[in-house]
């Protein structure tokens, strides 16, 4: 969707919509045949989508996830249900730990430690 905003010379100058901020969380797809039909899987979150191909099925979890992850904003708990699934934020976006681990904390140590006695 492009939003147009007319210029002050009266000339129409797209506008790019407002991305959703669900576009900035990535998490795993796993998709398998189940008899005739086609199963997507977002482990993580234990939503499933199902279709007669494979892109329909993967298009069907999406719509899930999305109905998912708007009610879980409106409940104002997206955040802690993220990390409870085992996301992390990277300061970008919010990433599956099972699609890129979370890398390893820096420590960096302060003064110097106390000599024990």
């Amino acid at each position: 969707m492009t939003v147009v905003k007319k210029t002050k010379s009266g000339a129409k100058k797209p506008k790019p919509a407002k991305k959703s901020s669900f576009d900035r969380i990535v998490y795993r797809i796993e998709e398998s045949r189940t008899g005739a039909a086609y199963e997507a899987e977002c482990p993580e979150l234990v939503i499933t989508g199902f279709g007669d191909t494979a892109e329909e099925a993967k298009n069907a979890l999406r719509r899930q996830m999305a109905e998912y992850l708007e009610d879980c904003d409106k409940l104002d708990v997206l955040d802690e249900t993220l990390i409870q699934a085992g996301f992390y934020f990277n300061g970008d976006i919010w990433m599956s730990n099972e699609v890129e681990p979370a890398p390893e904390p820096k420590i960096r140590f302060i003064g110097r430690p106390a000599e024990q006695s």
